[in-house]
């Protein structure tokens, strides 16, 4: 009787232990995703790289230092690429709409995320979660000070119930 409940604490502690590990390694170890564009052949570019979300990068790939960062823009930041999405990418050269492409999932073909930018910095997200019969729209609004930190940040959810199609 003993043996299975300490088996579970040990499962449970375990599971804890691996989600805190993937958590701080978002955090610290791993860089935001790079945008990769071709230079001209024999030509070095001059201009700063920049990663998917269009932050500039420094010289090990990594996000360049500038203002303290707010840790509530994480959730602006564009999902990394796991093959099962598809990014569509805007005049500007920015993620403008991440696509569900996974054809197991029930948001296959829809929005996942759709962002709102204002010159380099985003300004507005919505995320879509699709939960059976509705759908849970969380948008977020950022505005920005003069020196580029965060002025204000809203952030609301609500749900949709989708009419199904019928005689019409």
């Amino acid at each position: 009787m003993k043996k299975p409940v300490v088996l579970g604490a040990v499962a449970v502690v375990a599971v804890f232990a691996a989600v805190f590990y993937v958590a701080r390694q978002g955090e610290n170890g791993s860089p935001a995703p790079v945008a990769v564009q071709p230079a001209a052949a024999g030509v070095a570019s001059t201009a700063p790289k920049k990663s998917v979300n269009g932050l500039p990068l420094d010289a090990r790939g990594g996000a360049a230092p500038s203002a303290p960062q707010d840790p509530r823009l994480a959730t602006l930041a564009v999902s990394p690429d796991n093959g099962l999405i598809n990014f569509v990418v805007g005049d500007n050269g920015k993620v403008i709409r991440e696509i569900d492409d996974d054809p197991g999932s029930p948001s296959y073909k829809k929005p996942l995320r759709e962002y709102t930018y204002h010159g380099d910095k985003v300004v507005a997200l919505t995320q879509y979660k699709y939960l059976g019969g509705q759908v849970q729209v969380t948008r977020t609004a950022v505005s920005y000070k003069a020196d580029g930190s965060v002025d204000q940040f809203h952030e609301s959810t609500s749900y949709d119930f989708p009419k199904k199609p019928g005689p019409g």
